[in-house]
C-alpha cells in the first residue's frame, strides 16, 4: 500500500478568525459567552487530554479544519510542551454534541 504525505495547508481567513476567538475564550477569566464551550477531559497532569469544543460558528468547516483550529489554539495558549498531551481535538456544533452525548 502506498504511503503519501498530506500537503500542508494554510489556514483560511475564517479559520484564523475562529482560532483568535477560541484563544481569547481560553484565556479570558469569567467569560459570559454562550459559545464556544471548551470541554477538557483528562485524568491528571501530563496525562492524555481530550478537548471538545462545541461551537455553532464552525458548522461549515470540516472536522479536520475544526481539529486543526483547536490544536493551533491550544498550542498558542499552553505551548508546544503541553500540546503533545492532546490526543483528541474535536470540534462539534451543538447539535452534533447532543447526538454524541457530549455535554
Amino acid at each position: 500500500m502506498p504511503v503519501r504525505k498530506l500537503q500542508q495547508r494554510q489556514p483560511s481567513p475564517a479559520a484564523q478568525s475562529l482560532k483568535d476567538i477560541l484563544v481569547r475564550e481560553w484565556t479570558s477569566k469569567g467569560s459570559e459567552a454562550a459559545q464556544p464551550v471548551i470541554l477538557e477531559d483528562s485524568g491528571r497532569a501530563n496525562q492524555p487530554l481530550r478537548v471538545y469544543v462545541v461551537w455553532d460558528d464552525w458548522k461549515e468547516l470540516s472536522g479536520i479544519e475544526r481539529s486543526e483550529i483547536i490544536m493551533d489554539a491550544y498550542e498558542t495558549v499552553f505551548g508546544k510542551d503541553n500540546v503533545v498531551n492532546v490526543t483528541v481535538a474535536m470540534g462539534l456544533t451543538g447539535e452534533e454534541a447532543n447526538r454524541l452525548g457530549i455535554r
